[in-house]
């Protein structure tokens, strides 16, 4: 995790698993560190790239932006579920590379804009 303060606020930026060889990926919507709170509110560029392993992904709710290349050429992974409905950024090729196969479980409410999002970033949601 990365933190980034702003304006009073400090927010973290999810950088990657601490294992490498994990198959499944949550990326969480808080972590507490040191008794203090903090919201999980971006997936850095690159965090996944080129991960051999990885095979499934969870987006808390609590993240508004995805990273360019977050998960750039994880061949292996064949899903990804988005919680949250605040996504605001879906960075440059952010899911090019993945399975041809992959199924994305989205929010009712935002499908069809976060499909848009996702295609831009590499990937066609069928």
């Amino acid at each position: 995790y990365v933190a980034k303060a702003g304006a009073g606020k400090v927010t973290l930026k999810y950088a990657g698993p601490v294992n490498k060889k994990s198959k499944t990926v949550s990326i969480p919507a808080k972590v507490t560190y040191q008794g203090t709170t903090y919201p999980v509110t971006e997936i850095a560029a690159k965090a996944l790239a080129n991960n051999k392993y990885v095979k499934n992904v969870t987006i808390s709710t609590s993240v508004t932006k995805i990273g360019a290349k977050a998960f750039y050429k994880c061949k292996q992974l064949k899903k990804v579920t988005i919680k949250g409905k605040k996504i605001t950024t879906i960075g440059k090729n952010a899911f090019k590379g993945i399975s041809k196969t992959a199924k994305f479980k989205l929010p009712a409410a935002k499908e069809k804009a976060y499909k848009k999002k996702i295609k831009t970033a590499g990937f066609t949601v069928k």
